[in-house]
């Protein structure tokens, strides 16, 4: 259709589609095990010219639930999906200068939500089936300063809640935020780059957890942060970048403190881009929101990713393993409610009390090859959320949920390129110019939409994209451009996501 309608610009368009049956297991959760039957698609375009470039991406998938709950006081979910809808477009307004704006959506269901979901936020007081959703956008402008130095502003804005719930509480919005951001690359060396950042963030909670009974309510947080990283490239194939840094965010409200909290920040993260292997891990520390319906706290977040062709020639290049692995620990103080009576004699119970949540979260893929587009596909997801208050409630502790999906199916690939109904080396997305532009944040990064000239990696992330992060003026002069980076922020809130 693009090449009828503007016949003078590069497009390209791709459609995927297969058939899928999973086997779900829920401990504590939404019962005791599902047999799910199914598809799964998606699509992708873009539109380049010389100066502007357009691109979307859609994918989703619908199954039906056959087996319910084996215990007939908990409700099953009787059907499982979950859809992401992406876009981005980018302007070179100068010779120097790059404007871009992205967008992002997410929607699943309480099955639909899987380990590389990175939109997804999880709750874990949340029980029973809930539709959530998650919108995120905004504009970066990317400006080459000089042949080492490239200055990138964005901001953003990003709310997350759910459509509808079994429990009529967790419907609405949760939670919104507005971000901006203002950082420098500059190049130190052939193999150097350090990165200044200022970030600011406002997070307004509709149902932020206020004490260890469970009570919810309104929450503002106001945080900043300042960092400054430095990336290596220490191979070719071997690239490292570490941050350090400070954050200095409003105080709790729900304690009488009233003192702004002062936390440190830091990041670090590696990448291996080899013939058929790219791994990337990363470890970060800071004071960030743990949850669209918790609020902020500290944070550890630790992630691998790994994608590989075990096996070499055009055949088996459809032959790709993949897998993500990620766990984080969150703690956050609470009010505690006292009891109402007390014994005499008996010391007054605390006003403050804390909480504790442990998410892991691991996935991985395998496609085999049949034919020219067509491959099977096989997979396992595997999620553990976990909370912890102190004092304990007296209606009990939550405990936690266990769940793990097992999947099987057939896929196909039309597009209009016909290299793109072959899956790409895992090194394919990543060019010279990107090696050394290492994630900024976690290396498991967020979500993104797909841009043109962005090669998807294989699990539907933008490869070589971080969040929100600013291309290296080694890589604008590699590029002969200016910087492309259609990030506004579009950040996941929180270690429960």
């Amino acid at each position: 259709m693009f090449w009828f309608v503007l016949p003078m610009w590069d497009s390209d368009v791709t459609a995927r589609a297969a058939v899928e049956q999973s086997v779900a297991s829920n401990v504590g959760d939404v019962g005791t095990g599902a047999l799910m039957a199914g598809v799964q698609g998606s699509v992708e375009g873009s539109l380049r010219g010389a100066v502007s470039r357009y691109g979307f991406g859609l994918d989703g998938s619908y199954e039906r639930v056959f087996q319910v709950s084996l215990d007939s006081a908990r409700s099953a979910p009787s059907d499982s999906a979950s859809a992401r809808l992406g876009g981005g477009a980018g302007w070179a307004i100068s010779p120097v200068a790059d404007l871009s704006m992205a967008a992002a959506g997410y929607l699943a269901t309480r099955l639909g939500v899987r380990a590389d979901d990175a939109l997804a936020a999880r709750d874990p007081f949340l029980f029973g089936n809930r539709l959530q959703y998650t919108l995120s956008g905004g504009p970066a402008l990317s400006i080459t300063t000089s042949r080492r130095a490239a200055v990138r502003v964005g901001a953003g804005y990003e709310q997350a809640g759910a459509l509808s719930a079994d429990d009529p509480a967790a419907a609405g919005i949760d939670a919104h935020t507005g971000r901006a951001e203002v950082s420098t690359s500059i190049d130190v060396g052939p193999l150097d780059t350090l990165t200044p950042e200022l970030r600011y963030e406002v997070t307004h909670y509709y149902h932020a957890l206020l004490d260890t009974e469970l009570n919810r309510g309104a929450a503002r947080v106001h945080a900043g942060e300042a960092l400054l990283a430095e990336s290596h490239e220490l191979t070719r194939n071997l690239s490292t970048r570490v941050s350090g840094g400070v954050t200095v965010a409003s105080p709790p409200p729900v304690l009488a403190s009233r003192d702004a909290v002062i936390a440190p920040t830091a990041r670090a993260g590696l990448t291996y881009v080899a013939e058929r292997y790219r791994l990337t891990a990363g470890y970060a520390y800071a004071y960030t929101s743990l949850g669209p319906r918790i609020g902020f706290g500290h944070e550890h977040e630790a992630s691998v990713e790994a994608s590989f062709r075990p096996v070499r020639g055009g055949a088996t290049r459809d032959l790709v393993v993949t897998g993500v692995a990620r766990l984080s620990s969150g703690s956050a103080p609470v009010a505690a409610s006292p009891p109402l009576h007390t014994a005499p004699g008996s010391p007054a119970p605390s006003r403050e009390g804390s909480l504790s949540t442990i998410t892991a979260l691991a996935g991985a893929e395998i496609a085999y090859p049949l034919a020219h587009g067509v491959a099977l596909r096989g997979g396992v997801d595997l999620e553990y959320v976990r909370a912890a208050l102190d004092p304990a409630p007296r209606a009990g502790e939550a405990g936690g949920s266990l769940r793990s999906i097992v999947s099987a199916g057939i896929s196909g690939t039309l597009s209009t390129d016909r290299h793109r109904t072959l899956r790409r080396d895992p090194d394919g997305a990543w060019d010279d110019e990107r090696r050394q532009a290492m994630i900024q944040g976690m290396p498991s990064g967020r979500w993104q939409p797909p841009e043109p000239d962005r090669d998807r990696d294989d699990r539907g992330g933008v490869a070589g994209e971080g969040r929100g992060e600013p291309p290296s003026a080694r890589s604008e002069r590699g590029a002969g451009a200016p910087a492309r980076s259609a990030q506004g922020g579009a950040a996941a809130p929180g270690a429960t996501r």
